[in-house]
């Protein structure tokens, strides 16, 4: 079974795995992140992005322990405690342990802020192995920034695009309810119109009526 470490962290929102929603899954192309990560991303991988499946979608188990302490002569030692090959070697197998299990953004900004601090007190023209890896470590922090940024770009447009949504299915409403107006008022100026028409045709027959009595008066009395 593949496991991953506690210091692994999800390449989407740079928070350590865990349990429930930080659990680490794969997907066919190698790379880790975790469920909820998963729940809310195209079928993509947002790293290499070669599409992928639910179904093809495996939960990693995730070794809770914590390291068993190990001695003063580790990698845990400080860097300036050590001579600078040991120093360097150190950082380079840090950068790597990153690369192949992940970190938190917190443990990453640290690492490279030790490596620069470390190459600062050294010849430019030492350690280029660990200037190169140094310089690719800065620019993975930069580009998982820029990814989260524009998740959360991304997450923010469709909430607008939905409320834009909801927006314009209440304006077709509204426009079905003026049509509805429209028509009923069209009715009604055509029943008026209908009765104009029958009072004007009434009014004319009684003035005829009128004529036609006045004419007689005249005639009787002559």
């Amino acid at each position: 079974m593949l496991s991953l470490g506690p210091g692994s962290a999800c390449d989407v929102c740079l928070e350590p795995f865990g349990v429930e929603l930080k659990t680490p899954c794969s997907i066919p192309c190698g790379h880790v992140f975790c469920v909820s990560c998963l729940q809310h991303i195209a079928r993509t991988c947002p790293l290499c992005r070669s599409p992928f499946e639910a179904r093809h979608i495996f939960k990693l188990h995730l070794d809770l322990e914590p390291p068993t302490a190990r001695s003063p002569s580790s990698t845990d030692q400080p860097v300036g405690s050590l001579n600078n090959d040991e120093g360097a070697r150190q950082l380079q197998q840090r950068i790597t342990n990153v690369a192949m299990d992940g970190a938190t953004e917190a443990q990453t900004t640290q690492l490279t802020e030790e490596c620069k601090k470390f190459l600062d007190t050294v010849p430019k023209q030492k350690y280029s192995d660990l200037r190169t890896a140094s310089k690719m470590l800065t620019y993975m922090c930069y580009v998982k920034r820029l990814y989260v940024d524009q998740g959360r770009t991304v997450n923010q447009l469709t909430r607008n695009g939905t409320a834009l949504n909801q927006e314009i299915d209440r304006l077709k409403a509204a426009v079905e309810v003026l049509k509805g107006e429209k028509r009923r008022l069209e009715q009604a100026w055509q029943t008026v119109s209908a009765e104009k028409e029958s009072a004007e045709s009434e009014c004319r027959r009684l003035n005829a009526e009128l004529d036609r009595a006045e004419a007689e008066i005249v005639f009787l009395k002559e």
